[in-house]
């Protein structure tokens, strides 16, 4: 096993994890449904949100996770 470093400026190893209410892979466990929205398909619905409230600055990533649940409720029915 591999003596851990005290140096401060070695590199660390971290493990990458999923951002809350991020899209899983598809095909992973927690892809639930078989099939999740993908990114151009939520960065289209997003986009429209933003349309439909006349352009309006600040609230992109609002724009993102609602468009997110709405087309992951679509594919789950």
């Amino acid at each position: 096993m591999a003596k851990k470093s005290t140096d401060p400026a070695a590199p660390r190893t971290t493990t990458r994890r999923r951002a809350a209410g991020a899209t899983p892979p598809p095909g992973s466990a927690d892809d639930k449904a078989g099939r999740n929205p993908t990114h151009d398909e939520i960065a289209d619905a997003a986009y429209r949100r933003y349309l439909s409230r006349g352009g309006e600055h600040g609230r992109d990533f609002d724009d993102w996770l609602e468009a997110e649940r709405e087309l992951r409720q679509r594919t789950s029915q």
